[in-house]
């Protein structure tokens, strides 16, 4: 008979990985309650007139409305890659929701700077 045995190192890093995806997982699914009611009240995004035609302003509210799908599918994207022992995809693929939230901060910085804090720029 013969026994097979995982590097140690291999069973490090999945562990590793497999702490990262639970953190992940609670984190950015957390992230989605206070996100509901900024959906909600986004549509006053565009009440001043002209903010209908800003880039910002669109970029905001497409990164708050896409904030629990992209969570959902890449929390769930991130799992089945760790199953599949794809570790490097599946922390990528959890950390998608950073970067909806950096394009939704970077829509609110670049309002503030150049159009003087208004949804109309």
């Amino acid at each position: 008979m013969s026994t097979t045995s995982i590097p140690e190192k291999e069973i490090k890093k999945r562990n590793n990985t497999r702490i990262y995806l639970i953190v992940a997982s609670i984190i950015f699914g957390i992230l989605v309650l206070p996100s509901l009611p900024m959906i909600m009240m986004s549509a006053m995004m565009f009440d001043s007139p002209g903010s209908e035609d800003s880039i910002p302003t669109i970029t905001l509210v497409i990164s708050l409305i896409a904030y629990p799908f992209v969570t959902f599918i890449g929390v769930v994207t991130a799992w089945i890659l760790f199953m599949r022992k794809k570790h490097i995809l599946a922390i990528l693929s959890a950390s998608l929701p950073i970067l909806n939230i950096l394009i939704g901060i970077a829509a609110i910085i670049y309002m503030a700077v150049f159009c003087d804090g208004n949804f109309a720029c």
